[in-house]
C-alpha cells in the first residue's frame, strides 16, 4: 500500500490493475487473439498426430500457470470445453493458480477419478496407468481418453523407434519422458484397438503426438531418426 495514494502498488486510481498485472481472484489472460491462437494450436495438434514422433511447434499464452506453461496452456486452450471432464495430476490439482485458469478459459469439469475423465493431464512419473483410463469401445473408440503429457523437464535417456500410420517406414526419437514400463503400457494400449488412449506429448513451445495406432520399440542408441 503506497503511504501518499493508499492504493495498492499496480492498482491505478480507477481501480483498474495496471497491464500485465491480473485483478485480484481474476486468472492470467489466455490466447491473445483466442481464434488464431486456438485455430494455431489446432492444426499443429492434427499434425502431431497425423505425423507420430514429429515435433511441431507450438505458440501458447505466454502468461499460462507455471504449472502449464505456454505449450500445455495452448493445448488445454484448444481441446477442453465445458462438456469435458479433466483429470489433473496431484500436484495440479492442489495448484489454485492451475484449477482457476483452467476452469475459467475452458469450463471444463475437474474429476477425481483419471477412468472417469475425457482429457488425463500429468508428468510421466505421474500418469495413470494407460489400462486404467477410458478406452472407448469398439463400435465408439472415439471415446476415449486424450492423455496430455508435459515433457518439460523430462530427462531419460530412452531412444524409441516408432512404426505405423502417418510413419514413412520408421521414425527414431529421443523419448526422455518413457521408460522400459512405458513400452509394455503401450504394446497393451495398442492390443486393444480400435479401442485405446491417444497422447500428446506437451514442452513449453512444442508438441508431439503418439496415436494407439503407433507401435513402438527400444531403439538402437547409434541410429539414427
Amino acid at each position: 500500500m503506497s503511504a501518499a495514494t493508499g492504493r495498492a502498488p499496480g492498482i491505478p486510481a480507477a481501480g483498474i490493475p495496471a497491464p500485465g498485472i491480473p485483478a485480484p481472484g481474476i486468472p492470467a489472460p489466455g490466447f491473445g487473439d483466442a481464434t488464431r491462437g486456438a485455430q494455431a494450436a489446432f492444426r499443429a495438434l492434427l499434425d502431431a498426430l497425423a505425423h507420430p514422433t514429429r515435433i511441431h511447434p507450438l505458440t501458447g499464452p505466454a502468461e499460462a500457470p507455471a504449472g502449464l506453461g505456454p505449450g500445455l496452456g495452448a493445448v488445454a486452450l484448444t481441446v477442453l470445453d465445458e462438456e469435458s471432464a479433466l483429470w489433473l495430476d496431484p500436484r495440479r490439482a492442489a495448484d489454485a493458480e492451475v484449477t482457476s485458469w483452467l476452469t475459467f478459459h475452458t469450463g471444463a469439469r475437474l474429476v477425481a477419478d483419471a477412468a472417469a475423465a475425457d482429457f488425463v493431464l500429468a508428468d510421466p512419473a505421474s500418469l495413470p496407468p494407460l489400462a486404467d483410463l477410458a478406452a472407448g469401445t469398439d463400435e465408439e473408440p472415439h471415446r476415449s481418453a486424450t492423455v496430455l503429457v508435459d515433457v518439460r523437464d523430462a530427462a531419460g535417456a530412452l531412444r524409441l523407434r516408432a512404426e505405423g500410420p502417418g510413419i514413412d517406414g520408421h521414425a527414431d526419437a529421443d523419448a526422455p519422458w518413457a521408460d522400459d514400463a512405458f513400452l509394455d503400457a503401450w504394446r497393451a494400449n495398442g492390443a486393444r484397438f480400435p479401442r485405446g488412449v491417444d497422447l500428446l506429448l506437451v514442452d513449453a513451445g512444442s508438441v508431439a503426438g503418439l496415436p494407439r495406432t503407433t507401435r513402438l520399440r527400444a531403439a538402437d542408441p547409434r541410429s539414427e531418426a
